[in-house]
């Protein structure tokens, strides 16, 4: 590993404490505990920019903690527009553009913004796995095809570039930059092979104008085929390559058109033979095709105030809120060491009153120390509700202490101070109240209750 360049954002690397602060998070990540595990992998990316291994797990565990599932609605998979992260200074950037993948690590315009960033420290090889990341993301975004492909061309990695150059032609078939790359990298493979000597070049030249490896992008008249006619074309000739299938799926997932997403992962799941992964994305699938009817129901009838509408958009509701809990149910039963998706269920079955059954999923997913605050949380309401009124106490208590300042902490401060003044604890309902009261006066109907608590205290 070469030493981090003066532009990095820390000039001085203590290497030892870095590798201690990545067996760590690699440690928390294994038990699913990827809030923690993503402290520690920022820290290594931040101050080893050059690590590939400390990128690789900083996105691995970011795409664990979010399930795989890109939080994307429409994407930008033909113009490539989006926010760059601009900055006279690279090492600004690449910061800029950690935080952002901290949240969102399928952000194309921040994989290529950090990609750029480290080429600009110097670091080319880290940078072109930031450019393939984005790839993966967006199989077809034009601009990072492009940027790849030039980073992989510098590197004579010429096939890596060709399959740059060949997304690009899928995505904007008869595209003149992209035909002419073709053309000009497939002659410096093949003197890069030795193949032909330098004077030979102009031969090679002649061969590289005949399509190569790109015959199935034409139809029987020469004209270019659309991206779909293209993946069409190849599941006639091959109906059992699911391949096929689970591409065009994903890709009308991305553009938020579920109704066909849903159709292609049927097929993927039906030569699966019920592969629980593609049974997982067909139920998200069906479960966001469900969600945008109930939005666009909702709309509909604040418009026309039909009473069809409102009937139809409650029975849609009701298949939502059903299929959100067989996608739970489902990812439990096949991620049963994940603790999000056991927090994910128990507050399903909260929201259902099933509150023993959510008490369990709760209990389950405290186990990971980001998740420990609002289970605790969680667990103190479903024990309220069931009339365990000193285990809802207990538990009310414990997680004041381990929640940080927010919104939830609020919460856990408001019901401890509510349930201490009904069991006629009046000094510790005074004593949540009044912590509450720092953090926000005006919180719900705080003030009326430290009035009683006052009352009662001097009564």
């Amino acid at each position: 590993m070469s030493t981090v360049s003066n532009e990095s954002p820390q000039k001085t690397v203590d290497r030892e404490k870095l590798q201690q602060l990545f067996a760590h998070g690699n440690k928390q990540m294994s038990i699913g505990s990827h809030d923690y595990a993503n402290d520690m992998f920022t820290q290594c990316v931040l101050n080893d920019p050059e690590n590939i291994i400390y990128f690789k797990s900083f996105l691995a565990n970011l795409k664990k903690k979010y399930g795989d599932k890109k939080k994307k609605g429409l994407i930008t998979f033909i113009t490539g527009s989006g926010k760059k992260f601009h900055s006279k200074k690279p090492d600004q950037a690449f910061k800029a553009s950690i935080e952002t993948l901290k949240s969102d690590p399928w952000n194309v315009n921040a994989l290529l913004s950090a990609g750029e960033a480290c080429e600009e420290l110097g670091h080319h090889n880290v940078a072109i796995e930031y450019y393939k990341a984005a790839i993966d993301s967006e199989p077809f975004h034009l601009e990072a095809n492009r940027i790849c492909g030039a980073a992989l061309r510098e590197i004579a990695d010429y096939d890596g570039a060709l399959a740059c150059v060949h997304r690009i032609l899928k995505a904007k078939p008869g595209d003149q930059d992209a035909e002419k790359l073709r053309k000009d990298l497939t002659v410096e493979k093949t003197i890069h092979k030795g193949k032909y000597a330098t004077g030979d070049a102009n031969q090679v030249r002649d061969a590289a104008t005949k399509p190569t490896g790109i015959e199935e992008d034409v139809d029987v008249m020469g004209r270019p085929l659309t991206y779909l006619e293209q993946v069409e074309k190849r599941i006639k000739k091959n109906p059992d390559d699911i391949a096929n299938y689970l591409e065009l799926a994903q890709h009308f997932y991305q553009q938020a058109d579920y109704e066909k997403s849903e159709q292609y992962y049927l097929q993927s799941v039906q030569l699966s033979k019920n592969s629980p992964d593609l049974i997982e994305r067909l139920l998200d699938t069906q479960k966001q095709k469900l969600h945008a009817k109930v939005l666009a129901l909702k709309e509909e009838f604040e418009k026309t105030k039909k009473e069809s509408t409102k009937t139809e958009f409650y029975k849609t509701k009701e298949e939502y809120d059903a299929k959100n809990l067989e996608l739970a149910q489902h990812r439990i039963q096949h991620h049963p060491n994940h603790a999000g998706y056991h927090f994910e269920y128990g507050v399903l079955l909260q929201q259902r009153k099933q509150l023993k059954e959510a008490i369990a999923e709760f209990q389950l997913a405290k186990a990971e120390v980001t998740r420990k605050g609002e289970c605790l949380l969680a667990l103190g309401q479903c024990f309220q509700m069931i009339k365990q009124t000193k285990l809802a106490m207990t538990h009310y208590q414990d997680a004041v202490v381990a929640l940080p300042d927010g919104e939830h902490k609020k919460k856990a401060l408001y019901l401890a101070a509510k349930l201490a003044f009904e069991l006629e604890d009046y000094e510790k309902s005074e004593e949540y109240g009044h912590q509450l009261a720092a953090i926000d006066f005006s919180y719900k109907d705080l003030g009326e209750l430290l009035d009683k608590v006052a009352q009662k205290r001097h009564n």
